[in-house]
């Protein structure tokens, strides 16, 4: 990922139609190192420089430019001398001076670029899943894991009520009570899903418990980085729930982010309501707790950048991110008491929150959130 930190180009098929919000946010992060083009555009001077590429494979008209060990066949690509054909195949490929996120689909593109970490040099995801990853071996071939096998030989699956199995690392020397967590989880769904009117799942989600934080980066495909924001032992992805260690308080914080991203995708929705619909619940729960972070929140009251976290989705996981955790359940608490859950969801789900802040609440966003700050004065 050398490239980060340098001017780079970033590129995308000629109709790259469905790319436009992710190549936004990739320029957003490059910010004045960004120069977009489409591959019609690019020189062939452009092929030897620092270069992101995006777009799924059958569109890319120029790829033997692009110098890769991967070979394109009609509906698919070889890597490793395997054949990717499926609709879900897609694929990150991450050289010295270029990334290529690709696949057979739109939808493999994005999952592709869900599974970027850079920390190899190649990477496949498969129906929604990260299967091979690895480094380069020589000019035409890498040296890959597959991750689904890996886990596989070294977790004991475990049967269970509300997950589709537990999967417990061979090397966790722990002893759990699922009776007893059972019982604590089914009670907690109930009450989560009756907070925000939401029915459970059909499709029940897989756990992983991990012995240590080594294991909890590889095995969810994070690989370095342990989680977004590095500093929580659990998270949820790709139709997994995946803990270093046990511990219930986190598997219900997991548990709930299913729950809720189930019917309330995280597309459109900021990492402050993400965040926020869980600890609202937490908060419910633990009135101390609740109390605590009412003060977080009164003394990050006027520096607090609002838009960023809400309107732009920047910034939740970064420096503040622990005063962040503490003041988003508050903020969903006022969003429900004075418009309702229905109205909260609804904003959890626009695409443009600005507008639909007016629509849903008959204010700009800059009142809505002088209105919070009054509101904090009053608890």
């Amino acid at each position: 990922m050398a490239i980060i930190g340098r001017q780079t180009t970033i590129a995308s098929p000629d109709n790259g139609t469905g790319l436009e919000a992710m190549l936004a946010d990739y320029c957003s992060t490059f910010g004045n190192n960004c120069v977009r083009k489409t591959e019609a555009a690019l020189t062939d001077s452009d092929y030897a420089k620092d270069l992101l590429m995006v777009g799924v494979l059958h569109d890319l008209k120029k790829w033997v430019q692009l110098k890769t060990p991967i070979t394109t066949i009609a509906n698919g690509f070889i890597i490793n001398d395997k054949t990717f054909k499926d609709s879900a195949d897609g694929f990150v490929y991450v050289d010295t001076n270029r990334i290529i996120i690709s696949g057979n689909s739109l939808k493999a593109v994005k999952d592709a670029q869900l599974a970027l970490t850079g920390g190899h040099d190649i990477l496949i995801v498969q129906n929604g899943k990260i299967t091979y990853f690895g480094n380069r071996k020589d000019d035409t071939h890498f040296d890959w894991f597959n991750l689904q096998n890996l886990k596989e030989s070294n977790y004991n699956k475990v049967e269970s009520e509300l997950f589709s199995a537990i999967y417990i690392s061979k090397t966790f020397k722990d002893t759990i009570d699922y009776p007893k967590l059972n019982t604590e989880l089914r009670s907690y769904a109930r009450q989560f899903l009756s907070i925000y009117k939401l029915k459970m799942p059909a499709k029940k989600i897989s756990w992983f418990v991990h012995s240590n934080m080594n294991e909890y980066g590889i095995m969810s495909g994070m690989f370095g980085l342990t989680c977004p924001g590095n500093n929580s032992a659990g998270f949820s992805i790709r139709g997994e729930i995946h803990t270093n260690g046990f511990n219930t308080g986190l598997v219900k914080h997991e548990y709930s982010h299913f729950l809720f991203d189930n019917a309330i995708p995280q597309d459109n929705n900021p990492a402050f309501f993400v965040e926020g619909c869980v600890e609202y619940v937490t908060n419910l729960n633990d009135k101390d707790l609740y109390n605590e972070r009412v003060e977080v929140a009164r003394k990050f009251r006027d520096t607090l950048n609002y838009t960023d976290l809400i309107i732009n989705n920047r910034d939740f996981y970064g420096q503040y991110s622990s005063a962040n955790y503490s003041i988003c359940g508050v903020f969903v608490k006022y969003l429900i008491d004075k418009f309702g859950v229905e109205a909260f969801k609804n904003f959890c789900l626009a695409d443009n929150k600005k507008i639909k802040t007016k629509d849903l609440f008959k204010m700009d966003f800059d009142t809505l959130v002088n209105n919070y700050k009054s509101w904090l004065t009053t608890l």
